[in-house]
């Protein structure tokens, strides 16, 4: 029986570099250190794919989430990295969300946002053919 002398550096690249190889090509783009370190610990915790890392690096998920209301708080719970670690309901409403595909300028009404995310339903609906329907804007349930 031989043993490997890779094997040992291996398991040690494994623990320093937990992401897939295609994530860190992505950071590659990150000039920030804190935003790469952001970035990779947030993927870990949320099991971001590839593509989930990639929109969120697209959409400055981490300078969005500095420039929140509790930016200390945020990037502390960021840079934590727990096994047990859940996100809690009022947590998860007060994330900031991008929503590029409406075309809203930066301040803009819930009637705003209503009527843009209708539109863009409707489109998606009518683009999937027949066998979907639109009963109503507003549905009592």
């Amino acid at each position: 029986m031989s043993i490997s002398l890779t094997e040992p550096l291996l398991v040690y690249c494994a623990s320093q570099f937990p992401l897939p190889w295609s994530a860190y090509v992505r950071l590659l783009s990150v000039t920030n250190s804190y935003a790469w370190e952001f970035y990779e610990i947030e993927a870990l915790r949320g099991g971001w794919s590839v593509r989930q890392l990639d929109r969120q690096i697209n959409s400055q998920f981490y300078e969005r989430t500095a420039l929140s209301k509790d930016k200390v708080g945020m990037l502390k719970k960021g840079g934590l990295v727990q096994d047990d670690d859940i996100l809690m309901p009022e947590e998860a409403i007060k994330d900031p969300y991008v929503l590029e595909i409406l075309n809203l300028k930066d301040e803009y009404s819930e009637s705003d946002l209503e009527e843009a995310l209708i539109k863009h339903l409707q489109s998606f609906l009518l683009e999937l053919g027949d066998g979907f329907t639109f009963v109503a804007r507003q549905k009592r349930l």
